[in-house]
């Protein structure tokens, strides 16, 4: 069973998204990582689609994803949907897929780089 999501923060500089889990986890999520790894059916095909065709043409946000934070809509009791800066808002990303996310190697080296400056 995945912990609860007990508290959400910006760091200070508004470019990762700290979460504390009830099972005392302090997990540092980069927003450009949350960003490319949106969980929406449209952003998930494209980006698993193979890429052997030279012609394939991608969506502007899948080259360069807005990853500016614009808001934040808790899910029931089960996920997050962040609003992008380019309005973008249709990925729920699950608390499962977001401990998921937490064993990136983006996700971990965020986390100790933010342990190493907490007071």
């Amino acid at each position: 069973m995945t912990p609860a999501l007990t508290n959400a923060d910006l760091s200070e500089d508004r470019t990762a998204l700290i979460l504390e889990w009830s099972d005392g986890a302090r997990i540092v999520y980069p927003l450009r990582l949350l960003r490319a790894q949106c969980p929406c059916a449209s952003c998930r095909t494209l980006r698993d689609q193979p890429s052997n065709d030279p012609f394939r043409v991608l969506p502007s946000q899948l080259l360069n994803p807005n990853s500016d934070l614009a808001g934040v809509e808790p899910v029931g009791r089960y996920g997050i949907r962040f609003r992008w800066g380019d309005g973008h808002d249709t990925g729920i990303y699950t608390y499962d897929y977001l401990r998921e996310l937490a064993d990136l190697p983006e996700v971990r080296k965020a986390t100790a780089s933010e342990e190493r400056h907490a007071p």
